[in-house]
């Protein structure tokens, strides 16, 4: 440790620690523009200048390390006329935009100027003009005549998202920021770069023009997109949404969220949206009141339960459902007599139900994963499937982990890869086999297979895991839904604890965790998703899902409704049967607004089921738990 003095406050820091990382610990601002805590230091602003004894000129604290016995002075006479000097700089070329910026009201630049920069401009030559770049449809830069050079979106790209998608081109004054042979920003995780710019370069285009930020109200929210659960901010005005920004939790998604769950906000109000119930009688669509198709619900459940009895009844509902819709769902379900409920959707191998105790679930804190140095993916399309995850990955492998996978597809991960076994789906079985094989060996244990051979390259992938301190197993989506799942766990679980990793589950859905606590599976005796379209029921309630893009198999489940009497469908829009059909049910649908006002407390549910895997693994409750949310948790129809 080295103890510095800083405005005439001591401190211990670690050594190697920036003058910057001193004063933030001492909650002491230092004015800055290009420093980040999760970038590298680029020290281009020069907005941070401190002055430090002994020192001939002043000196960027981003970049200044400590030594021991430093005394350092960030609001001296000579600091503030350095910082002064500086914001006059900055000032020269950049525009008078702040009344129509988007920027107005939260921008780095404009807090700034209030206490470093002048009450008049002494610049009198014509400020510079940079045109505009087309970025793609998420980020506007319209104006890059506002841009200060801080190099943050360059060095996110770098550094978190794993592909440089801005540079910077020209020397001095002629610098400018933009893409390279006039690419598009595509990456998954780009619209951070909105968030990182500290002027009005790089906004969101979707909020173009569309409010100034004193006019809106926040509430905390829960991405319901994947099983991390980022932690979100929903701004709102005139009680609808225009703004998704990231709620900064490191144990979670730290203060990045992904393209989609920042933007999709904006399918809320799509044209096409339901605002009111409809029933499809004569095979037309007629608009009802809540009451008359609240009635014409229970009428059609009774009569289905009175005729061919409550079994005759299932309700599939989406992963990504919030705890209390599953929770209620179900309770209405069994209130009917029927124990037929499922949010398993994409799932076709039920082998391991009754057999497995607990929820699937991540199996370690999610803040762990950046501390890994080994890793074995197997059927995990991470930057689709799970972007934040995928750039704590990326982390962990600068750090030195080693990551390892057994995938369909040689996909760009945007990272070193140690080793890869690319091979088809329904050899996934025989590879995990050959690693347990190699890991056998290794440890001198008896091998799970009698007579296995294993190949060079799952001995290299077990030799990887056997050599790491901090080793992980962790099965994708594609292992969840694969038909081969339970065989997939098995393997995996036994590779885990024969190498002393820990293993873990990537949920499919936002509420993968959720949903088993909740009960929204079937208990003895009920039917899994599965069995419920292979052996059609004469009523369906469907939730919050799409049935022909949700499912496992969706030309079985659209011939399955399509038999069926009677299906209840609370989504957004209009479900349609494919044409052709010769006789349809009646379709209940019905739209609904998310209102973000403060939510009633929700019934308990049952009591947490036991943990899964079994306790070599960590005790931690999993990424995909959405039960303790601090979202706006209900839902008001209109």
């Amino acid at each position: 440790m080295v103890e510095v003095e800083i405005d005439g406050r001591k401190v211990s820091v670690q050594e190697g620690s920036m003058v910057m990382d001193a004063a933030n610990k001492l909650d002491i601002y230092v004015p800055h523009f290009c420093y980040h805590k999760r970038l590298s230091i680029a020290a281009n602003c020069r907005m941070c200048l401190v002055e430090i004894e002994k020192a001939p000129k002043p000196m960027p604290a981003c970049a200044t390390p400590v030594t021991q016995g430093m005394i350092v002075h960030t609001a001296s006479e000579r600091a503030k006329q350095a910082q002064k000097g500086v914001m006059e700089f900055l000032l020269i070329n950049h525009p008078l935009d702040c009344p129509i910026c988007d920027q107005g009201g939260e921008c780095q630049l404009q807090d700034l100027a209030v206490g470093y920069g002048g009450s008049a401009s002494r610049f009198a030559e014509p400020k510079r003009v940079v045109f505009h770049k087309g970025l793609g449809p998420l980020i506007s830069a319209e104006e890059m005549t506002r841009c200060i050079h801080c190099t943050r979106c360059v060095r996110f790209g770098q550094e978190i998202a794993g592909i440089m998608e801005l540079g910077m081109a020209g020397r001095g004054e002629h610098s400018e920021i933009l893409s390279f042979v006039d690419k598009t920003v595509d990456s998954e995780i780009s619209g951070n770069m909105i968030d990182l710019c500290p002027v009005g370069a790089l906004t969101s285009k979707p909020f173009r023009y569309a409010a100034r930020t004193w006019e809106l109200s926040r509430r905390k929210s829960v991405s319901p997109h994947d099983s991390l659960g980022a932690n979100l901010i929903v701004q709102v005005k005139n009680q609808r949404v225009l703004r998704v920004v990231p709620l900064e939790n490191e144990a979670v998604n730290d203060c990045w969220i992904s393209d989609r769950d920042r933007f999709s906000y904006e399918g809320l109000y799509a044209a096409d949206r339901l605002l009111r119930p409809m029933l499809k009688q004569g095979g037309q669509w007629r608009e009802v009141d809540w009451s008359d198709a609240l009635a014409s619900v229970a009428n059609a459940l009774n009569n289905v339960k009175a005729q061919h009895g409550a079994d005759a009844i299932g309700a599939l509902a989406a992963p990504g459902s919030t705890a209390e819709e599953l929770f209620l769902l179900g309770r209405l379900v069994r209130a009917l007599g029927s124990d037929n409920i499922d949010f398993r959707l994409r799932q076709s191998d039920f082998s391991a139900d009754g057999r497995r105790a607990g929820a699937p679930h991540l199996g370690m804190p999610i803040a762990d994963i950046d501390r890994l140095d080994r890793l074995l993916l197997i059927g995990a399309f991470l930057r689709k499937d799970h972007p934040l995850l995928a750039a704590r990955v990326r982390h962990a492998v600068k750090r030195g982990c080693k990551v390892s996978l057994v995938q369909a597809t040689d996909d760009e991960l945007l990272m070193p890869v140690a080793h890869k076994a690319i091979v088809a789906p329904s050899a996934w079985v025989a590879e995990l086999a050959q690693i347990a094989t190699a890991v056998a060996q290794i440890k001198g244990i008896a091998a799970p297979v009698v007579g296995g051979e294993a190949s060079e390259r799952a001995r290299a992938i077990a030799d990887s895991l056997c050599t790491g301190q901090a080793a992980a197993v962790l099965l994708g989506n594609a292992a969840e839904q694969s038909p081969h799942a339970a065989q997939l766990h098995v393997w995996a679980q036994w590779i885990a604890q024969a190498t002393g990793a820990r293993f873990g589950v990537l949920g499919a859905g936002a509420n993968s965790v959720g949903g088993y606590l909740v009960g929204a599976v079937p208990d003895q005796g009920g039917m899994n998703a599965r069995v419920m379209v292979e052996q059609p029921r004469r009523a369906y309630l469907l939730w919050n899902m799409e049935p022909e893009f949700d499912t496992a198999n969706p030309a079985a489940t659209m011939n399955a409704l399509a038999a069926a009497d009677t299906v209840i469908v609370p989504v957004t829009g209009v479900t349609e049967l494919p044409a052709g059909r010769e006789r349809a049910p009646p379709f209940l649908t019905s739209g609904c607004i998310p209102d973000c006002s403060s939510s009633p407390p929700w019934p308990l549910p049952r009591p947490p089921v036991p943990s899964w895997p079994p306790p070599t693994s960590s005790s931690a409750t999993g990424a995909s738990t959405r039960s303790t949310r601090t979202a706006p948790s209900w839902t008001r129809w209109r």
